[in-house]
């Protein structure tokens, strides 16, 4: 108690003036309309300033909440796209019901290579989230490539930039199939091989996925015919081809599940046997 009376007594000037300042505005106040309107305008005023940080950050602690139920509504749509793109390989095929058994999974990009001959991706999912090898991965933009292996959380992907896949594609106006393949150079460049020489192409042509293989369902946007030529005594074209898709600026792709997988290879296996 002393010591409190000694810091007062020692600064009892200070004490005073914020005293008697603090009496002043308060008669101020309640005597004078124009300073209410004035200590209510700047109150108003910093409290709005405290509500708009406040709002911030917590807008900034939700984003993360918020990108993630935006990845998962963008899981959704991507599936929708598939479903609504999917061609019918014949005309009669629009007047029938057709079953769409492609489900999509999100995925974040670890690692991706694309300036070697043999690519690949490294994605954040694995076993644990039902990813299995020889399924499609696919982009925003179009086809990345080919699940090869996982483990319990990781899955690794043969990238299209890869010599040794091929993907069976064809256009939108002609029911012609070939097989997309990556010569080693540009990552936007490719070949078209085995397209037979009668089929009705045209330079601009959209390429997408075949739908002849378990990887990918028919119908999926992945490039234009930049160069179209027939080569003499072969019966076949010569195709070259642009992708719409950018393989160096994957950030998030799509694996695609194919729930028929096991029985078309059930089939394929006892076929072979």
């Amino acid at each position: 108690m002393q010591r409190i009376l000694n810091a007062l007594l020692q600064y009892r000037n200070p004490v005073l003036y914020f005293f008697l300042l603090a009496l002043s505005v308060s008669f101020s106040f309640n005597q004078s309309p124009f300073h209410q309107y004035s200590f209510q305008k700047y109150g108003f005023y910093l409290s709005s300033k405290l509500y708009y940080i406040k709002n911030a950050l917590g807008s900034y602690y939700d984003l993360k909440v918020i990108n993630q139920q935006l990845l998962k509504e963008n899981e959704q749509l991507k599936k929708i796209e598939l479903s609504l793109g999917d061609l019918s390989l014949y005309p009669f095929d629009f007047k029938q019901p057709k079953r769409f058994p492609f489900k999509v999974k999100r995925a974040n990009v670890l690692k991706n290579s694309y300036k070697n001959q043999r690519n690949f991706l490294i994605l954040n999912i694995g076993s644990d989230n039902g990813i299995q090898p020889e399924m499609g991965v696919i982009s925003k933009d179009g086809i990345v490539g080919v699940v090869h292996s996982v483990s319990k959380n990781y899955s690794n992907v043969i990238s299209i930039l890869n010599k040794d896949l091929k993907i069976n594609v064809r256009t939108k106006k002609s029911p012609a199939f070939g097989s997309l393949v990556w010569s080693g150079g540009s990552s936007f460049e490719f070949k078209i091989e085995d397209i037979v020489s009668n089929a009705k192409l045209s330079q601009g042509d959209t390429i997408v996925t075949g739908g002849m293989s378990s990887y990918f369902p028919l119908g999926i946007p992945i490039g234009k015919i930049s160069k179209l030529n027939k080569i003499q005594g072969s019966g076949y074209y010569s195709v070259d081809a642009i992708l719409f898709n950018d393989l160096s600026q994957i950030y998030y792709a799509y694996v695609i599940e194919n729930s028929d997988f096991k029985e078309i290879k059930s089939l394929q296996k006892n076929i072979s046997q």
